[in-house]
């Protein structure tokens, strides 16, 4: 897909991947509507991106902020040619401790809101004839990386296998989708999983091995033009796959 002149709408814009993918896109000449809870920090990064911004207020799991996400961006551009679901939440510890409220809000957030905000965009795409779907996933939907994550694993794992059965859905309508799954990046997004302390002392043990948000992103521009329906973005992450793939 030629991205210059295109519309998209990125979730979770305000920090980490989300942030970066935006600006990427803003520096390809892609129109983007900004999506995320914090509208001061969508006001920066929009200040930040050099192509014209639309900086949208919403919580991904509320049914009418998704739809006027999407109709502010139709009746300031008209059209969506890219939808990035980025907005994602984390949950660390053993299942036994985990709050049934705990888990569905992460279900809340990490699945239904990627189901639910897609659905409003495929009509606009088929009108269009064109279009992509850009899931944001995780090392975890493809393998049990790590122990103690086990909800967000069971919650990325539906995320890739909608990835999967919505491709094949829209086959012939000129609409891509694909999943990206990242292994460890060090954002806030996994300090607020594990908590400040854990995540110093995994930084410190592991910081040869993590990814940034910067080259998650680079490594799924690299393969945006793919046939691929999962994007390992970096070595380190195809890496992280091949290492637990058979556990």
């Amino acid at each position: 897909m030629e991205l210059s002149g295109k519309v998209g709408i990125v979730t979770g814009a305000s920090a980490g991947i989300g942030a970066v993918l935006a600006r990427a896109l803003s520096e390809q000449g892609v129109r983007v509507a900004l999506a995320a809870r914090r509208r001061e920090k969508l006001e920066e990064i929009a200040k930040e991106c050099p192509n014209e911004t639309l900086p949208v207020r919403c919580d991904v799991t509320q049914d009418k902020e998704r739809k006027t996400l999407v109709e502010e961006t139709l009746r300031r551009w008209g059209r969506i040619d890219i939808l990035v679901n980025n907005a994602g939440i984390g949950m660390y510890g053993p299942i036994e401790h985990a709050s049934e409220a705990d888990i569905r809000r992460l279900f809340e957030v990490n699945v239904f809101a990627v189901f639910f905000l897609t659905q409003l965009v495929i009509p606009i795409m088929k009108r269009q004839g064109s279009g992509m779907i850009l899931n944001i996933g995780s090392i975890g939907g493809v393998v049990a990386h790590s122990a103690n994550v086990t909800p967000y694993v069971a919650a990325k794992h539906a995320v890739v296998g909608f990835t999967r059965g919505l491709r094949r859905d829209l086959e012939g309508t000129g609409i891509a989708v694909k999943v990206v799954c990242p292994q460890l990046v060090y954002t806030d997004f996994y300090r607020k999983s594990i908590g400040a302390e854990r995540m110093a002392g995994m930084v410190e043990r592991l910081k040869d091995r993590m990814d940034t948000p910067e080259e998650v992103v680079q490594g799924i521009f690299a393969q945006l033009s793919s046939d691929e329906v999962v994007i390992f973005p970096t070595g380190k992450s195809r890496k992280a796959y091949e290492l637990f793939r058979d556990l």
